[in-house]
């Protein structure tokens, strides 16, 4: 079991001020949720991103970079880091500072009226198109993974792997050939498509995309450092809850003319898709997510998709 890395908020909190002593902090206030970052606000005008696991920690440098470049590029806004810094206890853990952006996760609203969803749908058909034009060397250089069939065929593999070492005695037998199944599925579509990779999110949940409340729009997207090059259908995999008129929009704008198994690859995602905060819950221990994942991968697995809630 995975053990976090995090000291007590305390230290944090000095570690913070210390870190940024050109600014008087009054208030902190934790988003203790995430399963990767700690978030702490600051006086309602600054967040902070502390990693959990050292996995976290090592993709923050990239992220980093990443965000200068988007912030130059991309009409949406994503965070602008003003501060990185370690911390001393555990030495040199990285954490970042950037100004907070207006709006609040989309997953803290209740469900979106039809327009409100034509506006979300607009919002990401201009996300998809502007990153899938983003230029591949300047991406690349800054650390971008390689997103072509086989390093994408490559990390379901992993996957794969991943549940074989630790997840197959946590689930039913009749789970685990229906888990098995569907991996071998993904690798197999793979490989029979004719995909361009995309800059990817990687991470499209409700929480990372930030909606203002007073103007009822999507307003900017947050949490970048699982993004990556690969398979354009992989962003739409969590946004079932836009309703399927307006998902045919944006399997429009993601799918290749040429890309015959573009729908059954999302397919496949969508029904997998659980798995990861399974593994995620046995290997940090987590019984109560790991119970919650097991349940929604089953139904998942049954539905042909992730459910809602």
């Amino acid at each position: 079991m995975k053990t976090t890395y995090l000291p007590p908020l305390r230290l944090l909190q000095e570690a913070v001020r210390t870190a940024w002593s050109g600014q008087s902090i009054q208030e902190f206030k934790v988003d203790n949720a995430g399963w990767t970052n700690l978030m702490l606000e600051a006086d309602g005008r600054w967040m902070f991103r502390i990693p959990r696991w050292p996995k976290s920690a090592q993709a923050m440098t990239f992220e980093v970079r990443l965000l200068k470049y988007l912030g130059q590029h991309l009409s949406i806004r994503v965070p602008s880091p003003l501060l990185v810094s370690t911390l001393t206890n555990p030495r040199g853990w990285p954490f970042m500072a950037y100004p907070k952006l207006p709006g609040v996760p989309l997953a803290d609203l209740a469900a979106l009226s039809r327009p409100e969803r034509a506006r979300l749908s607009r919002f990401l058909i201009r996300l998809f198109t502007e990153l899938a034009d983003l230029p591949r060397g300047p991406l690349r250089r800054l650390g971008a993974h390689s997103g072509d069939r086989a390093a994408w065929s490559a990390r379901f593999e992993k996957l794969q792997h991943r549940y074989e070492k630790m997840g197959v005695g946590h689930v039913p037998a009749e789970l685990d050939r229906e888990i098995t199944q569907q991996l071998e599925g993904i690798s197999t579509a793979v490989w029979e498509s004719h995909y361009h990779p995309v800059l990817l999110h990687n991470d499209l949940w409700p929480n990372h995309i930030l909606w203002d409340r007073v103007r009822q729009r999507p307003v900017g997207v947050i949490d970048w450092e699982d993004a990556r090059f690969g398979d354009p259908a992989f962003d739409l995999t969590t946004l079932d809850g836009i309703g399927a008129d307006f998902m045919e929009d944006l399997v429009a704008v993601r799918r290749d003319p040429q890309d015959d198994t573009f729908n059954e690859r999302l397919l496949f995602y969508r029904r997998i898709l659980p798995l990861h905060g399974l593994l995620f819950g046995i290997e940090t221990g987590r019984k109560t997510l790991m119970h919650l994942q097991l349940r929604r991968l089953r139904a998942s697995l049954r539905a042909g998709g992730v459910p809602n809630g």
